[in-house]
């Protein structure tokens, strides 16, 4: 699988001020809007980019504030559930 790069997007301060989790949490988010904003905002794609489970995706969503994913976090969940639901019959 090639990964393709995201050049993340930072202030002029960049990563220097703040606490180390603060600045953990900033390059987080950064990150990963820039790779929702590169792969379209497909979620399962940005989640095998960056090598974590999809539900693993959707935390780090909620937990660093970033707006626009519940509709699509929804639809998804009602996807998965038809897709085992097909495959069960």
């Amino acid at each position: 699988m090639e990964r393709s790069r995201v050049q993340s997007t930072f202030g002029p301060e960049g990563l220097v001020a703040g606490n180390l989790k603060e600045s953990v949490r900033t390059y987080e988010r950064a990150l990963i809007i820039d790779a929702l904003k590169v792969n379209g905002n497909d979620k399962r794609k940005v989640a095998k980019l960056l090598g974590i489970s999809l539900s693993s995706l959707y935390r780090k969503l909620r937990e660093l504030s970033i707006e626009g994913f519940e509709d699509t976090e929804k639809r998804e969940a009602e996807r998965e559930g038809a897709e085992v639901h097909t495959a069960a019959t």
